[in-house]
């Protein structure tokens, strides 16, 4: 007997609500929501967008912080047919600007915390656009939108794109990833199996409404199954725990850093966290001894590291628990529905322990990017079936994959390769270390010969008393004589963008 057909976001949505209308769905600053109240106000927003002439296609931005209203915006621009643009308000205005040029939006979403950057921006780059506002003087409220009349929800394809999310990495300009409503089903699919979700999850949301781990993975895989959501306000580890205790959360994905300041707060034994089924980490390397340290605090939980791109409809690896530990440097594991090869610079697949180009079936993909046809095109084999991440990485002979960094950050030092995020984990493994980044720098001088020269800086933990000659010594007892760093600077921060990648080009 067939299922339920669920071909887009919004035949995920109209499922869940018509199951489980008294199951809480979001909470969020003390407050909570049904899934049936959220529909009322999800349907009157919608409503309100169609009186404005909202029409399939049309795009819808998003430039909150989270909150309900980004919630509610999310779920109600799909079900008018239009296309949901989050837009990143921590972005340079430069970049911002091209963000609303790029996607024209026929209405913004916004908030009074984050208006003060979006308003000079949306003026100049976007001024067409109607705009819904959350306590800004001046434009109309969202409680004045709430007031219209609900509406049905406009049908649409499995094929039709559903979000713009634009990338945000360390060079050029963002470009508009386009998901399709397909995509996303695919996604959601490929993070409730392997994270083995449930419908009685409390999913904690720490990333912002506008990054793809919430936007494709956590809001609508908690909406697929009937879970429930808890926002927290900020990524403070304190409130993080309090959160756990008091929600009862059973679902945990944050980066590396803030999983070891959890770990590592005063009395955090003495805390009843039992409620964890899972703890999910990505985006940087994880020091061996923070995963041990997260084994001993919840040994009732399974810990897994997961990797994905926005190009690649997220998630395409994930590290089982049980090798948490002794494959802590992996990425884990290709998921089942994902196609992987790892390729030599001919296009040659690799052999098991070679280090290769990372590349992802095409229909494992995102369609390509918003205006600018062709471009994702450019990294694709010559036959048209594989994407070129730009990821190094090898596969050994188990099907665990290792990252070894971006192919461009590579440091070549008398002619011998060195992968600087090898270098990195080594660095981090050393106690007192919080954060750490390497790069290639021209050799001058009498090293000139070499070719390049690495320099790592380094981030101490508060109370650690370390020196270069310390990262080095550790080092040289671990790593080959030329994967050693030859310079060593100490700063209070590394410099990342507004998604938290780490600026490698300010560290040279």
């Amino acid at each position: 007997m067939p299922g339920i057909p669920l071909l887009t976001l919004t035949d995920v949505w109209h499922n869940t609500v018509a199951k489980f209308p008294n199951k809480t769905a979001l909470v969020m600053d003390g407050a909570r929501w049904t899934y049936r109240a959220l529909d009322a106000d999800i349907t009157r927003l919608a409503g309100h967008l169609k009186t404005l002439n909202v029409a399939p296609g049309d795009r819808v931005a998003i430039a909150m912080p989270n909150c309900r209203e980004f919630y509610v915006a999310y779920w109600a621009a799909l079900r008018t047919g239009a296309i949901l643009a989050p837009v990143n308000y921590r972005l340079g205005a430069k970049e911002m600007a091209y963000v609303f040029g790029n996607i024209a939006p026929k209405v913004v979403c916004s908030h009074a915390e984050v208006w003060q950057s979006v308003a000079p921006v949306l003026s100049e780059s976007a001024p067409q656009a109607h705009v819904i506002g959350v306590k800004i003087e001046g434009v109309e409220s969202f409680e004045t939108a709430l007031q219209a009349e609900p509406a049905q929800a406009v049908p649409v394809d499995t094929n039709d794109i559903a979000i713009i999310a634009h990338t945000s990495g360390t060079t050029g300009v963002p470009k508009g990833a386009m998901m399709r409503h397909g995509d996303l089903l695919f996604n959601i699919k490929n993070t409730v199996i392997p994270f083995s979700w449930r419908h009685e999850d409390v999913n904690l949301l720490l990333s912002p409404l506008f990054h793809v781990v919430a936007l494709y993975s956590i809001v609508p895989s908690s909406v697929y199954l009937g879970a429930t959501v808890v926002v927290a306000p900020r990524p403070d580890p304190r409130e993080v725990v309090d959160l756990i205790e008091t929600e009862r959360v059973t679902n945990f994905l944050s980066v590396p850093t803030l999983h070891q300041l959890v770990s590592s707060l005063p009395a955090i034994e003495e805390r009843d966290l039992k409620s964890l089924r899972m703890i999910g980490y990505s985006g940087s390397p994880m020091p061996i001894r923070a995963i041990e340290r997260l084994r001993h605090l919840f040994p009732h939980a399974r810990l897994h590291n997961f990797f994905g791109l926005t190009e690649t409809i997220s998630l395409t690896h994930i590290t089982p628990s049980d090798a948490a530990v002794s494959h802590a440097d992996s990425i884990g594991k290709t998921i089942p529905d994902v196609g992987m090869k790892i390729l030599r610079d001919d296009g040659v697949e690799c052999d098991f322990g070679e280090p290769g180009i990372l590349h992802i079936h095409r229909e494992n993909t995102i369609r390509g990017y918003w205006n600018r046809p062709g471009l994702l095109e450019e990294s694709l084999t010559s036959d048209g079936q594989w994407f070129n991440t730009g990821d190094l990485a090898r596969v050994d002979e188990d099907g665990f994959v290792y990252l070894e960094g971006r192919k461009k950050e590579m440091i070549i030092v008398a002619g011998e390769n060195v992968f600087a995020l090898e270098v990195e984990r080594c660095i981090l493994d050393l106690d007192g270390v919080k954060e750490a980044a390497v790069v290639g720098i021209p050799a001058t001088g009498v090293r000139t010969a070499l070719g390049e020269l690495i320099k790592a800086v380094v981030v101490k933990q508060d109370d650690a008393e370390l020196a270069e000659r310390d990262i080095k010594r550790h080092c040289v007892e671990r790593l080959a004589s030329y994967k050693v760093p030859h310079m060593v600077e100490f700063r209070d921060a590394l410099p990342r963008n507004s998604s938290g990648k780490v600026l490698k080009n300010e560290l040279k």
